[in-house]
C-alpha cells in the first residue's frame, strides 16, 4: 500500500502579504539593514527559514538592481527557494553545496554602481542640484577674486581696438570745416562754435587774421576731441577684456568643479558598492546555507492510526529514517503486523511483516432474504436538523486579460496600427465569525499601447494591498482600523520623453493607517469613516524622480500627513451578466482643514458576453494637491506649477478566470 501525503507549509495569502509589509514599512521588517554606509548592530533573526526565503525572493525581486554574476548559480537557487516554499526536489542539495563550497566564484551577485537605487544615503554623495550649487559656489568666488586683482590688458588687444576709434583726421582746417564730404561729429562742432563764439575780436582785425586764428583753435579743438575719443576707447576696451576675463575663467572654475564631483560621486558610489556587495553576499551566502541545510534535513510527521485508537507516529523525509510498527485491526479485534517505511518527505510505503499466513476461504452459496417494509409510527417525533455554522473563511480570486487591436493599410482617412493589453488580478481573503470582520484585497492591473510612432507605453499601472479589521459596535456599525499600501509596478514617462522617468516603482508610494467607524446595512455597501488617519508618502529614488512632483521637500524620501478619511464601496448587481462598481476615497490634512484634498474616485461596468469572456469598462478621477503638473507660457517655458484633475478611462475586451 502506498499513502503519498503532501503538506503545504505557508498559505499563499499569509506569505504574499508578509512579503509586501516587508517592503512598504521598514519599522516591521525582518530583513537585516543593508542600506546605510556605515556598519550596524546585526538584527536578530527569530525565524531562519522565513528570513532565508523572504531575503532571496526580495534579492531576485529586484529587478535590474542585483545581478547573478554566473547563470549556473540561477538553478539550484530556485530549486532550494522552491523546496522550501512547495514541493521537494532532488539534485539541486547537491548542487547547491559545491557552489557554496567552491571559491572559483567570489561572488554569487553583483551590482553596478549605477544600479544603487538610493544613491542619497552614501555619504557624502551630491544630487544634480547640489552639484549645480556648489559650482555656481565655486564660480562666484573666481569672479570675486579676480575682480579684487589686477588684469594687464595686452597691448596688442589695445592697439588694435583704439586703431578702430572714430577719430578726426589731419588735414587743412578750412577745407575740412566747408567740406561736404566729411562729416564732422555734432559734440566736436557743437564746441568748436561755442569756443569760436567766446572770442572777442579786435575791430581792426583783418580776414586773413581771422581764417589763420580759426585754423589754429580748429586744430586744437580737434586734437582735443581725439585725446577724449581714445581715453573713451581705451576704458571700454580695458572693461570689455577684464570682464571676459572673468567671466572665462569663473565658468572653467565651474566646470571643473561640476566635472571634480561627479568623479568624486563616482568614486564613493563604486567604494559604497563594494562594501555593499561584500555583506550581501556574505548574507546571501548564509540564507543559502539555511536553505540547503532545510532542503536536506527537512522532514514530516505522519500521524497513522488503527481502528482500536492506537497511534504511531513517523517521520518521513528525503533521507533513510528509522522504521515504525503498527498493528492493523478490525471489528472482532484480529491483529496483522505491518511494517511503516519512510518514502521520501510526505510519503510512506507498508509492508505486511514477515510469517504472517493467509487461509483462502471458499465462496459460499448466497440466501436471499425478504424484508417486509412496516410504516413508521406517526407518534414518533421529527428530527430536527442542528444549525450548520459555515465557514469563516472567503477566498477567491478573480483575473482578466483584455486587449484591443487597430489594423490600418492604405488608408485614406489617417490613422496608424495599435494594439493594447490590459491585465487584472483580484485576490480576496475575508473571515467572519460572530461580531468579527477582517477583509483584505489584493488588486494588480498592468496596461500597456503599443503603436509605431509612439512605442510601447504604459496607459495602466496599480499595487493595491489593503486590510481592515471591524468589531461589531451596534446596528450595522463596526469599530474598525484599517491598513492600505499603494504604489506601481513599472516605471512611468511624459511622451515623447523615454528616457527619464517620472514615477517608478515605490517612488511614489502611499501607505494609510486608519482607526474609525465601519457602516454596513448590506453586503453590497461600506462606509468607512476615520478620524484618526496616517497617511506616508514615499518617493524611494530622488535620483530619477523628482519629489516636488509629488509634494516632498528636496532630497526628501517621505512626507507624513495626519488627517480624516472617508471610504465608500457600492456593488450593484444590475443583471445577470451586468456588475457595477463604485469605490470612493476623500482624504483632508489636518494642517489644512477643509482646504486641501485629496480625492479618488473609480468605478467599473462589467458585462459578461459568456464565463471566460467579458467587457470591461473602467474611468478614474483622482485629485491630489501634492502632485503638480507645470504650467508654460505662450513660448513653452515652464513658469509655475499646479495641481489638477485627472482622469482615466479604459475599455476592454478580455478573458476572464477564476480561482
Amino acid at each position: 500500500i502506498y499513502v503519498a501525503m503532501k503538506i503545504k507549509k505557508y498559505f499563499c495569502m499569509l506569505t504574499f502579504s508578509l512579503f509586501f509589509i516587508g517592503q512598504a514599512s521598514a519599522s516591521v521588517s525582518t530583513f537585516p539593514d543593508f542600506s546605510n554606509y556605515k556598519t550596524k548592530k546585526p538584527v536578530p533573526i527569530r525565524d531562519t527559514l522565513t528570513w532565508s526565503v523572504s531575503l532571496m525572493k526580495k534579492i531576485f525581486n529586484r529587478s535590474g538592481e542585483w545581478f547573478l554574476t554566473d547563470q549556473v548559480f540561477q538553478k539550484p537557487i530556485k530549486g532550494v527557494l522552491n523546496y522550501a516554499e512547495n514541493d521537494p526536489i532532488d539534485t539541486v542539495v547537491v548542487d547547491m553545496n559545491q557552489l557554496l563550497k567552491s571559491d572559483t566564484i567570489p561572488l554569487i551577485f553583483n551590482r553596478k554602481a549605477e544600479n544603487i537605487p538610493n544613491k542619497k544615503a552614501v555619504e557624502g554623495y551630491l544630487l544634480a542640484d547640489e552639484i549645480e550649487h556648489q559650482s555656481e559656489i565655486r564660480r562666484k568666488a573666481v569672479a570675486d577674486s579676480l575682480r579684487n586683482t589686477l588684469i594687464v590688458v595686452p597691448e596688442a588687444y589695445l592697439a588694435e581696438g583704439l586703431a578702430k576709434a572714430p577719430l578726426i583726421p589731419a588735414g587743412d582746417p578750412y577745407q575740412m570745416m566747408v567740406s561736404k564730404t566729411l562729416t564732422l561729429p555734432a559734440s566736436f562742432k557743437n564746441k568748436f562754435n561755442k569756443e569760436w563764439g567766446n572770442i572777442k575780436l579786435p575791430a581792426f582785425i583783418t580776414k586773413s587774421e581771422i581764417d589763420s586764428l580759426k585754423s589754429r583753435l580748429f586744430i586744437l579743438a580737434r586734437q582735443s576731441f581725439n585725446d577724449s575719443v581714445l581715453n573713451h576707447q581705451k576704458d571700454s576696451l580695458v572693461r570689455i577684456y577684464r570682464e571676459n576675463f572673468v567671466v572665462q575663467l569663473s565658468a572653467d572654475a565651474a566646470s571643473k568643479e561640476i566635472s571634480y564631483l561627479t568623479a568624486r560621486n563616482k568614486e564613493l558610489l563604486c567604494a559604497y558598492n563594494e562594501v555593499e556587495i561584500g555583506k550581501m553576499n556574505d548574507s546571501i551566502r548564509v540564507a543559502l546555507r539555511y536553505l540547503t541545510n532545510h532542503a536536506a534535513n527537512d522532514s514530516s510527521l505522519v500521524s497513522v492510526s488503527n481502528i482500536s485508537g492506537e497511534k504511531t507516529k513517523i517521520w518521513t523525509a528525503n533521507h533513510p529514517m528509522t522504521p515504525m510498527r503498527i498493528f492493523l485491526k478490525n471489528e472482532q479485534n484480529d491483529s496483522l503486523s505491518v511494517i511503516l517505511y519512510s518514502n521520501g518527505k510526505g510519503g510512506l510505503r507498508m509492508v505486511i511483516d514477515d510469517g504472517v499466513k493467509f487461509l483462502r476461504f471458499q465462496e459460499s452459496k448466497k440466501k436471499e432474504i425478504t424484508f417486509n417494509p412496516k410504516k413508521p409510527d406517526g407518534k414518533l417525533h421529527k428530527i430536527n436538523l442542528q444549525h450548520i455554522d459555515p465557514l469563516p473563511w472567503t477566498l477567491f480570486g478573480t483575473g482578466t486579460i483584455g486587449f484591443s487591436q487597430t489594423s490600418l493599410t492604405n488608408w485614406a482617412k489617417g490613422g496608424e496600427s495599435a494594439l493594447s493589453l490590459l491585465m487584472i488580478e483580484k485576490y480576496v481573503a475575508n473571515y467572519s465569525k460572530k461580531n468579527l470582520k477582517w477583509e483584505n484585497l489584493m488588486e494588480f492591473r498592468l496596461g500597456f499601447f503599443s503603436s509605431k510612432s509612439r512605442g510601447l507605453e504604459k496607459n495602466d499601472d496599480k499595487l493595491e494591498i489593503q486590510s481592515r479589521v471591524g468589531y461589531s459596535a451596534f446596528k450595522k456599525w463596526y469599530y474598525s482600523g484599517e491598513t492600505n499600501f499603494r504604489t506601481q509596478v513599472a516605471r512611468g514617462y511624459k511622451f515623447p520623453d523615454k528616457v527619464k522617468p517620472i514615477s517608478s516603482f515605490m517612488a511614489p508610494a502611499y501607505l494609510t493607517f486608519s482607526i474609525g467607524m465601519d457602516y454596513k446595512p448590506n453586503k453590497n455597501f461600506s462606509l468607512f469613516l476615520s478620524p484618526i488617519t496616517s497617511k506616508t508618502t514615499f518617493v524611494k529614488d530622488t535620483t530619477l524622480i523628482n519629489p516636488r512632483n509629488f509634494g516632498l521637500a528636496p532630497g526628501k524620501t517621505r512626507l507624513w500627513e495626519p488627517g480624516f478619511i472617508a471610504k465608500a464601496n457600492w456593488h450593484c448587481h444590475i443583471a445577470e451578466n451586468m456588475n457595477y462598481d463604485i469605490r470612493a476615497e476623500v482624504f483632508n490634512d489636518y494642517r489644512y482643514t477643509l482646504q486641501k484634498f485629496n480625492i479618488d474616485w473609480e468605478q467599473s461596468l462589467v458585462m459578461d458576453v459568456n464565463r471566460h469572456i467579458s467587457t470591461r469598462i473602467m474611468s478614474q478621477l483622482i485629485y491630489d494637491y501634492n502632485v503638480k503638473f507645470p504650467i508654460k507660457d505662450a513660448s513653452g517655458k515652464q513658469i509655475a506649477q499646479e495641481a489638477k484633475w485627472q482622469f482615466k478611462e479604459l475599455f476592454t475586451l478580455g478573458f476572464n478566470y477564476k480561482f
